[in-house]
């Protein structure tokens, strides 16, 4: 009953062609796999809060932690289910790095700050789902081959070095920023000339009054019509 081994269920030819086309991982484990999402699971301990269907199918957006009342509380050891999806999916093998350090993974700690949260660190690694499927049957599952080479095109084209693309596309991002800002400034201005120009153009003595308050703001100097801006 107290196990995880969602590959029991998936026919053995399955899991023969993907050890042969998809390779091994260093201790043996199959980097490729098809398995049952319902027979993924969770070896974890402390405080379960069991809710019943209605409870969960009344859970909105809105509802506050504090509105939600359990059928029931229990303490102790647990295996819960890793997907909230059922049927057959693609599962990838990583290595045990991609969860953190031993130390993080046995630093997490249940409410009483004593008791571990998580069961024992995937030393061997682990496996993700792919996201393709899930599938209802065998028979609908398709071109695995297929969508593997998929999957190892994509992670060739991706950058070998992620922090020094983040840092690379930070940077092209701020130029375009400043250009953009630059472009907007250069806009205003030239839609500030255009329409003050014609202001300090026409000899309406309205023109004139603004003409006379630029001067001012300019040091006293006399801008008038003809003789700075032309007829």
């Amino acid at each position: 009953m107290y196990e995880d081994r969602p590959e029991r269920d998936t026919p053995p030819q399955i899991n023969r062609d993907l050890a042969e086309y998809g390779g091994l991982s260093p201790d043996g484990q199959p980097i490729w796999r098809v398995v049952l999402a319902q027979n993924c699971r969770i070896h974890c301990f402390g405080r379960m809060n069991r809710l019943n269907p209605g409870a969960v199918d009344a859970i909105t957006d809105t509802t506050r932690p504090t509105d939600i009342v359990p059928e029931r509380i229990e303490e102790g050891e647990f295996w819960v289910p890793r997907y909230q999806v059922k049927g057959w999916i693609l599962q990838r093998w990583y290595p045990a790095a991609c969860w953190g350090t031993r130390e993080k993974w046995e630093s997490e700690k249940a409410q009483d700050e004593r008791t571990r949260l998580l069961a024992a660190y995937p030393q061997r690694g682990d496996y993700m789902m792919m996201p393709c499927g899930p599938w209802r049957t065998i028979a609908e599952i398709g071109d695995l081959h297929g969508a593997i080479r998929c999957y190892n095109a994509q992670q060739a084209a991706n950058p070998v070095n992620w922090q020094n693309h983040m840092l690379a596309w930070m940077a092209l991002d701020a130029e375009d920023r400043q250009r953009k800002a630059d472009d907007f400034a250069d806009e205003l201005e030239s839609q500030y000339r255009i329409g003050v120009s014609g202001v300090l153009r026409t000899v309406s003595p309205a023109a004139q009054e603004f003409r006379n308050l630029l001067a001012a703001q300019a040091g006293g100097i006399n801008f008038g019509a003809a003789e700075k801006w032309g007829n």
